[in-house]
């Protein structure tokens, strides 16, 4: 069993207030900071409260665009290099923090971004030292040693994959997830839900990321109905943020696997936000795992408290995810039968994720996987 996560991590409600004394704490040279983010995270007055805390200079780059592909990634490349930044704060949701991730990375060492997509431990150097204040509960970026970037020149949605993109420090502040709309609440809780139920079923789950797969599955189950149906309940988001920051640990040492795998080919080929996609795919996979997954299942139904064992467990997983309106057609966010064939080959290029899969799905799986999706 391996397990790092060098992450120093703050958590609670007015996290973000301890920001100036975390980075002091730690060491970290403020002398030039860039902020790195989307257009809401300025808008919602986030990189205000962020910029008071810091000395030295700060400049604030907002271009991060929802679901960033490569280009995306290197436009913000090169404005942040202008600047020649000692440290980068990244605030959002897991897009603009993963897009801080690789422009981290990226100035410290040389080659095409392009070329390190899918590469594990790719760079040789440590990145420009990040901080992580994430705003929405999904991604656990903050946690992870991986940046998803989506490349359309080959039709894939695929992750930077480096201890050097762990960021030093993340502030996990729920209360700056209070202006989500309810869409992204119930899309970033699913994406975290994913994240530990794959982490769980996976053949590199260990002993301490099933703690952690287990403990964000009952959290998120537990108060995502909550913080989706009512917005400032503080003490439901601050329960789905921690299931969030939990589910980013878990698939830090166990990965994910199938659903993320269609997931990101969905995403690609419709621009599908991903957690969305990832609530699509969730029950059918989970069916497809069948037996063999059906240990796992039972401990997390009884966990839950839900009777049945493992066919109750994708029950009550099948109302949540109607209660939080995803729906159960890919067919209603663009996919066609005639795409069919191109989806089933870009999932088979995965081949690298097959191995953690509790059943390995073939070409033809995946293909009627689909057709029922139609």
């Amino acid at each position: 069993m391996r397990h790092h996560m060098p992450t120093s991590v703050v958590f609670g409600r007015k996290a973000i207030l301890r920001l100036k004394e975390e980075i002091e704490t730690l060491g970290l040279d403020t002398s030039k900071t860039a902020v790195i983010c989307g257009s809401s995270a300025v808008s919602q007055g986030y990189v205000k409260s962020i910029v008071d805390q810091i000395s030295g200079e700060t400049a604030v780059f907002c271009s991060v665009e929802p679901d960033p592909t490569i280009e995306n990634a290197l436009n913000v490349l090169e404005e942040v290099r202008d600047f020649s930044p000692t440290l980068i704060v990244a605030v959002g949701g897991g897009s603009p923090l993963d897009v801080a991730k690789a422009v981290s990375v990226m100035l410290t060492n040389e080659g095409e971004l392009r070329q390190f997509i899918g590469v594990p431990e790719a760079f040789k150097k440590p990145g420009v030292p990040l901080v992580a204040v994430p705003t929405t509960s999904g991604s656990g970026s903050e946690v992870t040693p991986y940046a998803v970037l989506t490349d359309r020149e080959k039709l894939r949605k695929a992750p930077l994959i480096s201890r050097h993109l762990f960021p030093v420090l993340a502030v996990d502040d729920p209360e700056l997830t209070v202006s989500m709309p309810g869409t992204v609440t119930a899309n970033t809780g699913v994406d975290a839900l994913t994240h530990a139920l794959e982490a769980l079923l996976s053949k590199r789950a260990t002993p301490i990321s099933r703690l952690y797969s287990l403990e964000s599955i009952k959290l998120i189950f537990n108060y995502l109905p909550r913080s989706f149906g009512n917005p400032r309940d503080l003490p439901a988001r601050e329960k789905v943020m921690m299931g969030s920051l939990l589910g980013g640990m878990a698939i830090t040492d166990a990965g994910a696997g199938l659903v993320h795998t269609l997931a990101h080919v969905l995403g690609v080929l419709y621009r599908v936000p991903h957690g969305l996609a990832n609530g699509i795919f969730l029950v059918p996979v989970l069916e497809f795992y069948g037996l063999a997954v059906k240990e796992q299942l039972e401990e997390v139904a009884a966990l839950l408290g839900i009777p049945g064992g493992h066919v109750g467990f994708i029950g009550a997983l099948r109302e949540l995810l109607s209660f939080l309106g995803i729906p159960q057609k890919a067919s209603t966010v663009g996919l066609k039968e005639d795409d069919i064939t191109l989806f089933v080959s870009l999932v088979m290029e995965k081949k690298f994720l097959m191995g953690n899969l509790p059943r390995i799905p073939t070409e033809r799986d995946i293909r009627v996987l689909l057709e029922t999706l139609v």
